[in-house]
């Protein structure tokens, strides 16, 4: 069974910019994004901004046969991208947090996938 994800954390006002420069970096290193996508056994992983009343938040949706394992490898990873991901997200971040907490309802995927 495959592991669905969904984690929000706050950023910091003035980091806005940073995060999304970093975010389009990440975009235009894309093979180099989906080598440590498949050393992890990450399926799929998305990035939103989301703004509420309470500020910027980033919000990521992960999709993993086995998500511990890919919070594993991403810590213990010796790829550049992950350790400058690393470097700029706690750069961005109010404190690192998962501020909501996401209950899966369901999760389905096209059988042609």
């Amino acid at each position: 069974m495959t592991d669905v994800v969904m984690i929000k954390q706050r950023v910091q006002e003035d980091k806005v910019d940073r995060l999304r420069e970093w975010m389009a970096e990440v975009r235009d290193r894309r093979d180099e994004a989906e080598t440590t996508l498949r050393d992890e056994g990450m399926q799929t992983e998305s990035a939103f901004l989301e703004r509420t009343e309470d500020g910027p938040h980033l919000v990521y949706y992960m999709e993993a046969e086995d998500i511990d394992r890919v919070w594993d490898q991403y810590e213990n990873s010796d790829h550049d991208i992950d350790r400058e991901h690393k470097q700029i997200v706690a750069e961005v971040l109010v404190d690192g947090h998962d501020v909501g907490e996401h209950e899966l309802l369901y999760h389905l995927t096209s059988p042609e996938r």
